[in-house]
């Protein structure tokens, strides 16, 4: 499928080509880096996560940011968050309305990004977990139009593109004294996210201050508004089948790991985050016998990958079980973090909340509808949510 862009920012301006077979989005992750370039398709987003960030970054730039942004998300580096994501998951759920109906967005929102300060920044201050509370939201729950304006400076001293500005200004303002606080603890001081990018070098290389500003917006963007999505979806989705959530708070009391996260997994497959995931191409490539002039781009499409039912029998179907045994979904049929050398660097920490925040919520509460019927998906921002923020009841388990 060929679609048409009209030069916004961040688009070819001849064309997308967009695919989902399972050997085009293999040729799509495998493309080389110099040829075949995420960043520019992501442009328009600079203004939300500067541009050091990974996401708008091609070629060295980006292979060079991604090593010294890998070792903080280590399998050994996610067992050292798990005790603190745990107990922040917990002090939430034990937060939640019992017995009336209540927007779970609303809630997950605001765990996803304590976790973010807490556990990636770092932040203990407590007025400077106020204050961040406040900035987050206004800055990512920002309109098409709002961001597609950043981009002509003649409208920048107008309202509302003044006042978000503003608020760019100040978080970045308080990212840098955070960096200035974990740099004068030194080294081992401190077990989060940040302390590890602090002392991440590769061939004596290091991350600078605005570097790692835009790590850290990069992490807040990629990281606060898609997960609370997903869990949404999740607990909306678990309310309305009964037999998956009792199955599901089974593995939570037995420690059955492998199940929950086949439950996250499922959920990220019949509502991915990421619609597509695009790459632009600065030489001619052909993909499935169509020629792709440079300029133009290749999308995969998450969404239809993720319906093949060559790899997902009855699509439609919620089926955890697909995630077990031996021969999961292939990468180039499930991936709601992209894949290739742009794959999500922040994923398995995505996946490791989603199941911990998982786990307390079925040990704590049973969970059912307020109507029978599902809630349709809506636009928000840069993700798809339930419309009316997938609103459930929550009744305290008695054993």
């Amino acid at each position: 499928m060929r679609t048409r862009n009209r030069n916004g920012p961040g688009l070819s301006s001849r064309g997308t080509l967009i695919v989902n077979g399972p050997d085009h989005v293999k040729q799509v992750f495998a493309g080389s880096p110099d040829t075949w370039h995420a960043g520019e398709c992501y442009e328009i987003i600079t203004p939300l996560v500067s541009e050091l960030s990974m996401l708008v970054q091609d070629r060295q730039e980006h292979a060079r940011s991604r090593k010294l942004v890998t070792p903080a998300f280590t399998s050994a580096a996610l067992r050292s968050y798990e005790p603190m994501i745990g107990t922040l998951a917990e002090d939430e759920v034990r937060q939640w309305p019992t017995g009336r109906t209540f927007r779970v967005q609303d809630r997950m929102q605001r765990v996803t990004l304590e976790i973010i300060l807490r556990v990636v920044f770092g932040v203990t201050d407590p007025a400077r977990l106020t204050r961040l509370h406040a900035l987050v939201p206004a800055l990512t729950d920002v309109s098409p139009v709002v961001l597609m304006g950043l981009h002509r400076r003649s409208l920048r001293p107008l309202p509302p593109w003044r006042t978000w500005l503003a608020s760019r200004r100040e978080f970045v303002a308080v990212l840098r004294a955070q960096i200035a606080e974990h740099r004068q603890a030194g080294p081992g001081a401190r077990s989060d996210v940040l302390s590890r990018l602090l002392k991440a070098e590769v061939d004596g290389d290091r991350l600078s201050d605005d570097e790692l500003v835009g790590q850290l917006m990069t992490l807040v963007m990629a990281g606060y508004e898609t997960t609370a999505t997903a869990m949404t979806w999740l607990v909306h989705d678990l309310a309305r089948m009964p037999d998956v959530q009792d199955r599901a708070r089974r593995a939570a009391s037995e420690g059955d790991t492998a199940y929950l996260d086949a439950v996250v997994k499922e959920c990220m497959r019949i509502h991915p985050v990421l619609a597509l995931v695009s790459r632009g191409l600065s030489e001619e490539a052909e993909i499935g016998g169509v020629r792709v002039a440079a300029g133009e781009s290749v999308a995969a499409s998450v969404s239809l990958a993720h319906f093949n039912p060559a790899h997902f029998p009855e699509p439609d179907r919620f089926r955890p079980e697909r995630f077990l045994g031996d021969a999961p979904p292939p990468a180039t049929a499930w991936f709601p973090f992209g894949g290739g050398v742009r794959r999500c660097i922040g994923a398995a920490f995505s996946l490791l909340e989603s199941r911990l925040l998982l786990r307390r919520i079925l040990l704590t509460f049973e969970l059912t509808a307020p109507t029978a019927g599902p809630e349709r998906a809506k636009a928000r921002t840069v993700v798809t949510a339930p419309h009316r923020g997938g609103r459930v009841i929550a009744t305290p388990r008695t054993s």
